[in-house]
């Protein structure tokens, strides 16, 4: 490609994120009036008597107290929209494979409801449900993805009108569920809004993303049936590679063709292919500098990780092994790839078998709460053949 289909080609991916700065400062701005408008209207007593006050310290609590129970009621309205998700899932055809808030994960195993430890750095919560049967190339993802929103608001809105309508709901309930209720709004907001938060496409990026790229749409699929596969203890090498194989030209700057890519990438490393797992994490670095913070790690980490086990020239993995994605191996301390990752780093880097081997151990230990079956077993085999390698 030149360089002028190149420029051609990043002009309107910059307008488009002006716009959607611009739209998400107009719709936050329009639904906070909207709120103040209420508050001053219904509530305006009930903050005059409640909040104000002559005492300092009084007032000071107050506020913190404030603050509180707005972020309590965030929280909760984790659990409350990834419930969304699960439930529009479920109404939508698509059958349950895990749910996640923090590093708590409830999977499904031999039809009972199993605890298990998984995180991904930047995400609060998370649901995985496996996708009904395609019909006609189409399945059902507008409402799956918009689930959680749905919920938040349903729930916010329910608070509100509460306080409003029902008599009896006296202090401090009331400021409970106005406090709670905007916390929803604000999850609603954020997730409701196409934006990246964090460095991670939120639900409604998600779904323009999807609606604009049929590669895209069909890169979603593939993510959750691969992930539902998974979870029930297929291994990925088990799987047709002609399944989540991109088109040639396909942008990789969209976060569902990066993902779809990072599975075919995977599919190499569980075949112990090194080679073609090198050309598929090397096709990545053209577009490196647009991906989405998480894949940049995650890409670099793979990058890392095969010239532990080929090469492993020092300067190579000393760039890439920066303070950002030590910081970003240290908080994704439930994803097993990174222990492997550590484990290549102390035997081949360092040279310090010791260490390689508490690695080793630490995967053992890991894999036995890993909600992915399947993905566990990859990495206990690639560990293995370190170990072998390492002669340990």
């Amino acid at each position: 490609m030149s360089n002028g289909e190149l420029d051609t080609t990043l002009k309107p991916k910059k307008k488009n994120k002006f716009l959607s700065i611009v739209m998400f400062f107009l719709i936050s701005g329009a639904i906070g009036a909207a709120l103040g408008m209420l508050l001053t209207t219904y509530l305006k007593e009930f903050m005059n008597v409640h909040i104000k006050s002559n005492n300092m310290f009084v007032e000071m609590l107050k506020v913190y107290g404030v603050i509180f129970i707005f972020f309590a009621g965030f929280l909760i309205h984790i659990v409350i929209h990834e419930a969304g998700h699960l439930f529009f899932g479920l109404i939508s055809g698509y059958s349950f494979v895990s749910f996640r808030i923090g590093s708590f994960t409830l999977i499904k195993e031999n039809k009972k409801l199993k605890h298990k430890k998984f995180n991904i750095p930047g995400t609060g919560g998370q649901c995985i449900m496996m996708p009904p049967a395609l019909k006609d190339g189409k399945y059902p993802f507008v409402v799956y993805n918009f689930g959680g929103v749905i919920m938040n608001l349903i729930v916010a809105i329910a608070g509100i009108l509460v306080v409003i309508f029902v008599e009896g709901v006296i202090f401090p309930l009331d400021a409970i569920l106005v406090l709670v209720s905007a916390a929803g709004i604000v999850a609603a907001l954020t997730n409701g809004i196409p934006m990246k938060m964090g460095g991670i496409s939120n639900d409604a990026y998600n779904v323009l993303s999807m609606l604009k790229d049929e590669e895209a749409r069909s890169g979603f699929y593939i993510q959750l049936r691969v992930c539902g596969l998974q979870s029930l203890g297929t291994r990925i090498k088990d799987m047709p590679l002609e399944m989540f194989k991109l088109k040639e030209n396909s942008d990789l700057c969209n976060p569902m063709n990066t993902a779809t890519r990072l599975i075919e990438y995977n599919w190499h490393l569980d075949n112990l292919n090194l080679e073609s797992a090198k050309q598929s994490i090397d096709s990545f670095i053209p577009y490196f500098d647009k991906l989405i913070p998480l894949f940049r790690n995650e890409v670099n980490c793979e990058r890392i990780f095969l010239e532990l086990a080929g090469n492993c020239d020092k300067a190579i993995i000393d760039d890439l092994y920066d303070k950002n994605l030590k910081k970003y191996i240290k908080a994704a301390k439930y994803m097993i790839s990174k222990k492997r990752l550590l484990m290549a780093y102390e035997g081949f880097y360092n040279e310090d078998k010791s260490k390689a081997l508490k690695y080793y151990e630490d995967t053992k230990q890991l894999c036995k709460k890993y909600p992915v079956k399947g993905d566990a077993d990859m990495e206990l085999m690639i560990v293995e053949w370190i170990k072998e390698k390492l002669s340990i």
